[in-house]
């Protein structure tokens, strides 16, 4: 799912659900859950595997999930929270990711226009995010042959 623009109240519906989400999570494991706490909290565990895919390593990809949960609940800003093992523009990028799949997972977003600028925005960003979390090495030997050409 790419990132995109989304209506200001539906993102802060959104996070004030993450942000309730170990409350909820407290009175699920006391069995005093509503059906929308049940509904909620899956859907925001769903959204949290499903972010960071492009990281290969799952360790790695499991600690900038954390990272970005925390930042929320604890309304903590990138530079606070410590190693994410990515920049603070795809960290941000990757948490806009994590908020909008809640909220679309809770049936909040409105479907996209076919063709729309909302595609066009999110092929954008995936080609952007395209080999995050991954070291890519150059062989020093193809780097002197180039520069010898």
């Amino acid at each position: 799912m790419g990132v995109s623009k989304m209506d200001e109240d539906i993102k802060d519906v959104a996070k004030r659900l993450i942000q309730g989400n170990e409350k909820r999570k407290k009175r699920i494991r006391y069995h005093k859950e509503s059906e929308f706490d049940v509904l909620a909290a899956r859907a925001i565990a769903d959204a949290l595997a499903s972010s960071c895919g492009n990281i290969t390593s799952p360790t790695i990809r499991r600690q900038v999930q954390e990272k970005i949960y925390k930042s929320i609940v604890l309304s903590t800003p990138y530079e606070y929270i410590g190693e994410t093992y990515c920049g603070r523009r795809q960290f941000y990028d990757y948490r806009n990711e994590f908020i909008l799949a809640v909220a679309d997972n809770l049936g909040m977003v409105p479907p996209k226009e076919p063709g729309g600028r909302n595609e066009a925005t999110a092929a954008a960003g995936e080609e952007r995010k395209e080999g995050c979390g991954t070291l890519i090495q150059a062989p020093i030997a193809a780097g002197k042959k180039a520069g010898q050409n």
